[in-house]
């Protein structure tokens, strides 16, 4: 894979041996797994921003974590066009989601993101570095302050469709289900019996952030951010009249592991 954020890479495995922590002992200072402060040091992940300010926190380096993560962000395999959508995303407090064709972002594993974007023939500057951005995105669901709270819908269809094969399928839809039991989310699924719906008019996203909403629309060539109260109202609409046709919680979830079990 290419180097992206090389630099940052080695910079905080520097700092972190002159201070005399291990990795461990820096996952546990920042409260994060050991394997996320690993893929940092390798390349594999470019800190979010709030992780890359308590580096700095932790190492007293101003902010040159903080703008090391910038810089490697805007070099890493996103396309240019989702970034701003993405920082929304990351200091939302809530996140409204409806897929037609694929696992909503959020809750992809890594092995579901790998294979849908090698296989959809999505460009992308180098696979590895979006695959760990993908994954990462998720630990807005799980921070400790004001975690991002997730109400995801999806067709049926995204359940059936083999998207790397049976095993990356049923892990997938486990994780749906195990990521369930956390109090921010919660997945909804829109039955093949529905028939005709709003939602065949394709994918959309809404974000909360400091009181304000916005939204984000995806396409085969690109996706846009829309920031227009009025278009963001319809879209609003849009999105309730699309959970209207989907099951409550519990028969969501007996969906998604009746698939689950079809997969294995």
């Amino acid at each position: 894979m290419s180097n992206h954020n090389g630099g940052l890479g080695r910079i905080l495995k520097f700092a972190r041996s002159r201070s005399g922590m291990t990795q461990d002992q820096l996952a546990d200072r920042l409260n994060v797994s050991t394997s996320l402060i690993a893929k940092i040091e390798t390349n594999r992940l470019v800190p979010q921003s709030d992780t890359a300010r308590q580096l700095d926190i932790v190492f007293d380096s101003g902010e040159l974590f903080q703008e090391s993560a910038s810089e490697a962000r805007a070099t890493s395999g996103d396309s240019v066009w989702i970034r701003p959508w993405l920082d929304y995303e990351e200091y939302a407090t809530m996140v409204r989601s409806f897929q037609l064709a694929a696992i909503p972002g959020l809750l992809q594993t890594e092995a579901y993101a790998r294979a849908i974007l090698r296989d959809a023939g999505t460009r992308v500057p180098d696979l590895d570095v979006t695959v760990a951005t993908r994954i990462a995105r998720a630990a807005v669901l799980r921070r400790d302050e004001q975690p991002c709270r997730l109400f995801a819908v999806l067709d049926e269809a995204v359940l059936r469709r083999s998207v790397g094969g049976p095993k990356v399928m049923a892990d997938q839809l486990h994780a749906i289900v195990q990521a369930c039991a956390l109090p921010t989310v919660s997945v909804a699924v829109v039955p093949a019996s529905a028939g005709a719906y709003p939602g065949l008019n394709g994918p959309l996203a809404l974000a909360t952030v400091n009181g304000r909403t916005v939204a984000f629309l995806d396409d085969p060539l690109d996706g846009r951010v829309v920031e227009d109260p009025d278009r963001v109202a319809a879209l609003e609409e849009i999105w309730e009249s699309i959970r209207e046709y989907a099951l409550p919680g519990r028969p969501s979830l007996e969906l998604i592991m009746e698939a689950a079990e079809s997969w294995s």
